[in-house]
Order: C-alpha cells, then sequence, then structure tokens
C-alpha cells in the first residue's frame, strides 16, 4: 500500500487557489483535459497521457482516487474496439474518495499502455476519451507506431547503396516517419531532384520538384549542443519549409560539414557506408532552376532515381541507434 500511495503522491500536483471566483455562466465549473506527454507512442512501450481536472466553481468537487491512475479512461481502437478503465485499475490504496476544493486543480501522468494492453501491443490509431464530474474532456487521439529503435535503411540508387545508421533515440518521430514510408514504398522509384555540390543532395518528394509532402507532417526534433547530431558529411536530415514543423517526407544527405543547418534541422542520420555513392550524385551536372533556392544549378540534367529503401533489422544495420 505505501508503494501504491507513494506513486500517487509522486504523480499528483495538487494546487488551491487563494481565491476561488465562480466560472463565468457559459463556461463549466469543471475543466477536464488530457495531453499527449511523448513524442511518439511505440507499439509495447510506455504511453504516457496527462491528466489533469481543474475545480472553477465556489464549491468543493467530490472526486475518487483512482482517477489519479487512469479510472473512466476510455480507448476507441480504429476497428470499433471499446476498452474502459475502472477503479480496479487504481491500486488498493488509491481507491478512496478525495475530494478537490474550490480553485483547485490536479494532475497526473498515467501510463496507459497497462490499462489498454491489447489496444497499444500494436501498431494503430487509437482515440482516448475521459469524463469527471459529468464533463468530458476533448478527445485525445493517438498514433502508435512500431518500435523502430536500433533499426538502419538501405538506400538502393542508380549510382550505387547506401546503407544509413538512423537516430532514433535523438529524433524517433523523424526516424519512424522515414522508415514506415520506405516499408511501405513510397520512396521506390522516386529520385534525387536538388543536387548542390559541396553543400546536399535532396530526395523523397512525391512530384520530383520539391513541392510534394507525405502523409503526415513532422514537429522539429533538432537543437544544438551536446545531445544532439551535428550535420556532418553523410548526416542525413529532414527537409521543411519555411515552418520548421513542416518536415514530411523529403530528406537531404550533407556532401560536406554544414554547421549552420544545426538546430534548424532534424538530423536523424548518417551514412554507414556508401559515401563514394554520394559524391558520385553530387558530381551529377545540373541545370539551373528559375527562381528556385539556389543560386547556381541544382536540377539534375540526368535523373539520379532512387529504386528503394528498406529498414534494415538491428543486426543488419549494425548501429546503436546514436550519433
Amino acid at each position: 500500500m505505501r508503494t501504491a500511495l507513494a506513486a500517487a503522491a509522486a504523480a499528483l500536483a495538487l494546487s488551491a487557489g487563494t481565491a476561488p471566483s465562480a466560472a463565468p455562466a457559459d463556461e463549466s465549473p469543471v475543466a477536464v483535459t488530457l495531453a499527449l506527454e511523448e513524442r511518439l507512442c511505440v507499439a509495447g512501450k510506455p504511453l504516457r497521457v496527462r491528466v489533469a481536472v481543474e475545480n472553477r466553481g465556489r464549491a468543493s468537487l467530490a472526486l475518487h482516487n483512482a482517477l489519479l491512475f487512469g479510472a473512466g479512461l476510455t480507448a476507441r481502437g480504429a476497428d470499433g474496439t471499446v476498452r474502459t478503465a475502472s477503479e480496479r485499475n487504481a491500486p488498493s490504496g488509491a481507491q478512496q474518495p478525495l475530494l478537490l476544493p474550490a480553485g483547485a486543480s490536479l494532475s497526473a501522468l498515467v501510463d496507459v499502455a497497462p490499462l489498454f494492453p491489447d489496444l497499444c501491443a500494436a501498431p494503430g490509431t487509437l482515440q482516448l476519451d475521459w469524463t469527471v464530474a459529468g464533463v468530458a474532456a476533448a478527445p485525445l487521439a493517438l498514433e502508435v507506431r512500431r518500435d523502430w529503435s536500433g533499426y538502419g535503411a538501405r538506400l538502393e540508387c542508380d549510382l550505387g547503396v547506401i546503407d544509413l545508421e538512423l537516430f532514433f533515440a535523438q529524433a524517433p518521430a523523424t526516424v519512424a516517419n522515414f522508415l514506415d514510408l520506405a516499408e511501405a514504398g513510397f520512396y521506390d522509384g522516386q529520385s534525387f531532384h536538388r543536387v548542390v555540390k559541396n553543400f546536399m543532395v535532396q530526395g523523397g518528394c512525391p512530384n520530383g520538384d520539391g513541392s510534394g509532402d507525405g502523409p503526415r507532417q513532422l514537429r522539429l526534433e533538432a537543437g544544438r549542443g551536446d545531445g544532439f547530431p551535428r550535420h556532418l558529411r553523410g548526416t542525413l536530415s529532414m527537409a521543411h519549409k519555411a515552418d520548421p514543423h513542416s518536415g514530411s517526407c523529403q530528406f537531404f544527405l550533407c556532401h560536406r560539414d554544414q554547421p549552420a543547418l544545426d538546430g534548424n534541422y532534424a538530423a536523424f542520420g548518417r551514412i554507414a557506408k556508401g559515401l563514394e555513392v554520394l559524391d558520385a550524385i553530387a558530381e551529377v551536372p545540373c541545370a539551373l532552376v528559375p527562381g528556385g533556392p539556389d543560386a547556381g544549378p541544382s536540377k539534375p540534367k540526368q535523373r539520379v532515381t532512387i529504386q528503394r529503401i528498406r529498414p534494415l533489422a538491428p543486426a543488419a544495420a549494425g548501429t546503436d541507434g546514436g550519433p
């Protein structure tokens, strides 16, 4: 019981207002929210969600301690499966009434994977709903992704084969997106549409000209300093538009060190084998693109086709997953 109560105390943040005021007439006296804590929801791994209740009314609110362990959470799978966590999911020491004073709020970090093991064990989508004191939180839509930790990738193009080491620990969502697309054959038959010698070579556009996107957009996973990969020769990074959070499917390989890109683009891998192929791509004759992003020639005069990109299992990738 002590362990359970200690966990509850660690998970609970309770704050009381000094002068509670009545909620506006068009506003509920109770606010209920759900927020995802993870950068990436991975099948079979912890999936932490922040649950919070705020009492905006003038009177104390009678609740139950089991809320801090996800009681009342409902998960809906894409196939229509519905699961609801009950008070019995909480430790016995937490199954007791809880009084939330007027003007106070509480929050807890709940791992929903043990609550809904069948829905969180495999890739897929689900929606979380939560109702407290008759007030429903805005639904939280989640995408549970495959566990790609330790995986690399093999890129086969007209000019040779490049094996890529991927930095899952530093850029999990970017790596997962890249490998999801690769496994689905998204990159098959595409090209390196932009080539700037001594800078970078760029590919992965479904339109072949830099204007196309994939099925999802990515939050930028980048930073400067220790713990963040740098843009060195052979670095694999995610391209984006003016909005740094608009990365989708296009990627580039640095032909030379590019420190100015650090923190501005998500470096999510590096060439483990095949730097000579990168050099060969960089030597392809190019033409100027009027009004394009480059001052010099950057459009290959001969198509450099990406035949395929496929994930490499950890043993084949031979990587520790970090820079």
